[in-house]
């Protein structure tokens, strides 16, 4: 069975269409000052549910009865959790275009939703997956501790960021501002962002096939 003919599994038995309707939740960042790492986080609210429902009918028993390898079922599981993830992100970008229209001068709660707070957040989701999925894949169907932790990981790790953004003197001059001309650093932690988060999910990937190999369903 091919990685394709997984993943088309994946979006009909443990990751279908509904759940990204969480993405819309991203609107209440409409309202003025609405913290934008709320809207970015609905995704974990999305991911427990799924994880939830997908043990409930007993996925993995169902899918490591086909002909694939664990490797692979592990593959699918991570880049479902990369989609719904950055779907979550991209919807949360196009409300801040709007939010930014509404309140030119930035968040007073939190950061602003530039582009360095949505670098911050793609390595807070890589930190949630580096700890979540191997978790998970321990056990192939406990989510409750793991799901836990990484929650708080995400929370208290964007906590951290801004909170050394506040701290460090003229960062949040550069970091915390909707000012077009201070684009070109934020730029910058945004791609630091996105490689974090791509090693972090790579390492998730890496951990998890390990745990999965030794889990007897």
């Amino acid at each position: 069975m091919s990685t394709i003919t997984l993943l088309r599994k994946e979006v009909r038995l443990f990751l279908p269409p509904t759940y990204l309707l969480t993405a819309a939740l991203t609107l209440f960042n409409l309202i003025p000052h609405y913290p934008m790492i709320i809207g970015a986080s609905y995704f974990i609210l999305a991911l427990f549910i799924a994880f939830s429902e997908a043990n409930a009918n007993k996925d993995h028993e169902f899918t490591i009865a086909l002909p694939v390898s664990r490797n692979r079922v592990v593959l699918a599981k991570h880049l479902s959790v990369a989609a719904l993830e950055l779907v979550q992100f991209a919807a949360l970008a196009i409300v801040a275009v709007f939010a930014a229209l509404i309140t030119p001068d930035g968040n007073v709660i939190g950061m602003d939703g530039n582009y360095a707070f949505f670098g911050l957040v793609l390595v807070s989701a890589g930190l949630f997956n580096v700890i979540f999925l191997p978790g998970y894949f321990s056990t192939g169907y406990k989510t409750g501790r793991s799901g836990v932790l990484a929650a708080i990981t995400f929370f208290v790790s964007y906590g951290i960021f801004e909170l050394l953004i506040n701290v460090i003197p003229g960062a949040s001059d550069v970091l915390d501002t909707l000012d077009p001309a201070d684009a070109g650093l934020q730029l910058v932690v945004l791609a630091i962002g996105a490689v974090a988060y791509l090693v972090l999910t790579a390492t998730s990937y890496r951990l998890s096939v390990g745990r999965f190999d030794r889990v007897n369903l």
